[in-house]
């Protein structure tokens, strides 16, 4: 995806890179299945800064996965959701994708709703409720939300892919992004794309203290 922006990536596991200097070179921080406790305090500081700051941050699936945080920032701010399971018995299930129209302009003109293979997750609460602007949700009529017996339904809004303002930083979340699959599935890759160029700053809107703002 990069490459067909003309962009430059810089692809590490290591959690050093999250220092003010290094960071500063970035328009946006992807974290693609980043999950458990990762970042030092002063990392964690680090990245806080950068976002607050204006910079960007795209998080994929198992970004937003871990039952119990250890960041409050990370969760409340970033994220703004709490995961609380997913799809099992049957693990992976197809089911109906709707996008949104957004504030940010994700998914407004170049998607409409389709269907994809996943496991599929659900959160303690609404991340709409918490702010969020919601890009796009998930049909639960079309999949089975159950998880060990326990259902994970979280009603006819259940937001699967959204934006947060963060002061003047860009969050995106996506809760796909588990199997191979839908890294092939071509709505899916239309979603990360224009989520990619929302969080670089090249996107219909921006993030001015809080709130989105048109870009000219």
């Amino acid at each position: 995806l990069a490459e067909q922006q003309g962009w430059g990536v810089t692809s590490t596991d290591k959690g050093g890179v999250f220092n003010q200097k290094s960071l500063a070179r970035f328009d946006v921080v992807v974290w693609n299945n980043v999950s458990g406790d990762v970042l030092t305090l002063s990392q964690r500081d680090a990245f806080k800064s950068y976002i607050e700051s204006g910079g960007a941050f795209l998080g994929i699936h198992g970004s937003g996965g871990d039952f119990v945080y250890l960041w409050d920032w990370y969760r409340d701010e970033l994220l703004g959701a709490q995961f609380i399971g997913h799809t099992m018995n049957p693990h992976y299930q197809d089911a109906l994708v709707r996008p949104e129209q957004s504030k940010s302009g994700i998914a407004n003109k170049h998607l409409s709703a389709w269907h994809l293979y996943e496991e599929w997750y659900s959160f303690s609460e609404n991340p709409r409720d918490k702010g969020a602007d919601v890009v796009a949700t998930v049909d639960e009529q079309s999949y089975e939300p159950v998880m060990g017996g326990v259902s994970l339904r979280m009603g006819e809004d259940h937001p699967i892919a959204w934006t947060r303002c963060v002061n003047n930083g860009r969050s995106f979340y996506t809760a796909t992004g588990h199997l191979p699959e839908s890294y092939q599935n071509g709505d899916n890759m239309a979603l990360l794309r224009e989520a990619l160029v929302w969080t670089v700053g090249e996107g219909a809107t921006n993030c001015v203290d809080g709130q989105y703002e048109k870009n000219h």
